[in-house]
């Protein structure tokens, strides 16, 4: 009997690429104060997966501060496997955060839709919400990925997954639900141009990671929440294949030779990808550092001063009780499902 794969479909699509509403939009200073910047900056944070104490030390450490401005952005897997899934979507919402859909979110939202499905008192309290669709057979399309490219689970480790995401799903509330599925696919932050920043004219967040060559809108959603590396096509040296395996290197080689050949330069900031660790390229930075495994929180914080735009990393020790991978995330196996 083949493993389920909950994981592979994509949960209906509300918004798949979203702005920063101009408000929230860096603006370079003529000159600060004594006091520093007066410019909110945002925080960009990795996967948190239900860390909460976590997320809060982190917080607490980069001195976030929603009165003066500053904005957090999560970059997707808020949720999931760890303690508090619903004190982290608690959080984010109370500190009006931005966020993408990760493939943890995109799991657990199908779970709350085969919830409400098996169950007549599952489905009365959902009916009519944004996170069940009309006909859920029909919008949850199967895996788009290619099989060869795809290591095989095991079965219990998939039914494990699966269970992992119907217990996040059945503690969530219908508002924390419908949260989830408004969150886009690709976050775009447009930047002020200043000729020395690092970063680029543009910042895209999103899960996992981009295709070269791609625009954003013709990016595939199940390889923005689950790719980690690239599969060169035969015959076309710009064409590529997500795939979801680590392979011999990250997807963000590729995206930094095509970018020394764009005029405007497009920075990404990501996750999903603990076996790496914090990846730290010309033009991306993944986030996920392994705090759900015991490692660090990390986050990227940019903010703007008379010198330009500045970022810099800023981790935090594990705060919450860590969990033990399925597989080791050194392996960088599937079945980690990170």
């Amino acid at each position: 009997m083949p493993p389920t794969k909950s994981s592979d479909k994509i949960f209906p699509i509300t918004t798949f690429i979203s702005d920063l509403p101009t408000n929230l939009i860096l603006q370079p200073l003529l000159s600060s104060s004594e006091d520093g910047p007066v410019s909110g900056r945002l925080v960009i944070v990795g996967d948190v997966h239900g860390m909460r104490k976590s997320l809060e030390a982190l917080l607490d450490k980069v001195g976030f501060d929603k009165r003066k401005g500053d904005h957090l952005i999560l970059v997707g897997d808020l949720i999931n496997k760890g303690p508090d899934s619903a004190g982290v979507i608690d959080l984010a919402m109370n500190l009006g955060a931005s966020a993408v859909r990760g493939n943890h979110e995109n799991a657990v939202l199908n779970a709350a839709a085969d919830a409400t499905r098996d169950s007549p008192l599952h489905a009365e309290g959902l009916a009519g919400s944004p996170a069940v669709p009309e006909k859920p057979e029909a919008d949850l399309p199967g895996d788009n990925a290619r099989d060869s490219e795809i290591p095989d689970k095991s079965e219990s480790a998939a039914s494990s997954g699966v269970a992992t995401s119907h217990s996040t799903a059945s503690a969530l509330s219908t508002g924390q639900l419908d949260w989830l599925a408004a969150l886009p696919f690709i976050f775009c932050v447009k930047l002020p141009h200043v000729p020395t920043s690092s970063l680029g004219d543009n910042l895209v967040v999103v899960h996992a990671g981009l295709v070269p060559s791609i625009s954003l809108d013709d990016q595939d959603p199940h390889a923005v929440i689950h790719m980690r590396s690239l599969v060169c096509t035969s015959g076309d040296e710009d064409g590529f294949i997500p795939a979801e395996i680590s392979g011999e290197e990250s997807w963000v080689m590729e995206w930094d030779r095509w970018q020394e050949r764009q005029a405007s330069k497009t920075t990404v900031i990501f996750g999903h990808d603990a076996k790496r660790r914090l990846q730290l390229s010309k033009y991306a930075i993944g986030l996920d550092s392994g705090c759900l495994y015991g490692h660090q929180l990390s986050a990227v914080v940019i903010g703007v001063s008379d010198k330009g735009i500045e970022h810099r990393v800023i981790q935090v020790e594990c705060a919450d009780t860590p969990i033990v991978p399925t597989v080791s995330v050194q392996q960088g196996d599937k079945a980690a499902d990170t």
